[in-house]
């Protein structure tokens, strides 16, 4: 309403101008500042959220699925660097021609029943053969985080790898696994420590992301 009171102001003025080569003076309501700003924001959040649905819509919803579970329950406590280690590491699997060609085959890898379900503690990643529930349980700003790196990870395949090839880690409040061999271990992340396995073992093709 403001908006047309104001155009019919407009239009007033410049045709008694026209008309009669005098010039008159007309009130115009302004425009709050808060109603500019809220339309700003509004236009701003809508592109940000159609961005947001593009990047989506390159990923491959499965392995954003997988990889962004891995990472919660991995490391939701974890710092933004210690969530990205563990999704490389995951990546680092995939290219490995030791391990599955994706993300969800190299997390769910390991013994399971016949009835599909995973043998405990049996598995690579052990939030997945543990006995417990693996759905989310509140998902918050820690499950937004893992969403997030989930998709930078799997939308830059070339990004620069913080674990230096790692393809295992183990927490570092516990006793050392029988593979964590001192000498190929490359790097300590949060609570995290990491190891290559796999130095001369990389397949030559890259991750692609989602199959068309």
């Amino acid at each position: 309403m403001k908006i047309l009171i104001s155009l019919v102001g407009l239009f007033t003025l410049w045709a008694a101008t026209l008309n009669s080569g005098t010039t008159y003076q007309y009130w115009i309501p302004p425009i709050p500042d808060t109603q500019a700003t809220l339309v700003a924001v509004t236009s701003s959040n809508n592109i940000t959220d159609e961005k947001t649905e593009v990047e989506y819509s390159l990923v491959d919803s499965k392995e954003l699925e997988c990889m962004s579970k891995n990472i919660y329950f991995e490391a939701a406590l974890e710092s933004t660097a210690g969530k990205m280690a563990v999704a490389q590491v995951t990546m680092n699997r995939v290219r490995s021609t030791q391990y599955p060609n994706t993300v969800c085959a190299v997390i769910t890898q390991g013994k399971h029943y016949a009835n599909g379900f995973p043998v405990r503690d049996r598995c690579q990643f052990s939030w997945y053969c543990d006995g417990k529930d693996d759905n989310v349980p509140h998902k918050g700003s820690m499950w937004r985080e893992s969403q997030e790196v989930a998709k930078y990870v799997l939308l830059k395949p070339d990004l620069m790898d913080i674990t230096d090839g790692a393809t295992h880690y183990h927490a570092d409040y516990i006793d050392s696994p029988r593979w964590a061999d001192p000498r190929r271990k490359t790097v300590e992340i949060d609570t995290h420590i990491f190891f290559n396995h796999a130095r001369k073992k990389l397949k030559s093709k890259v991750y692609k992301g989602k199959k068309t």
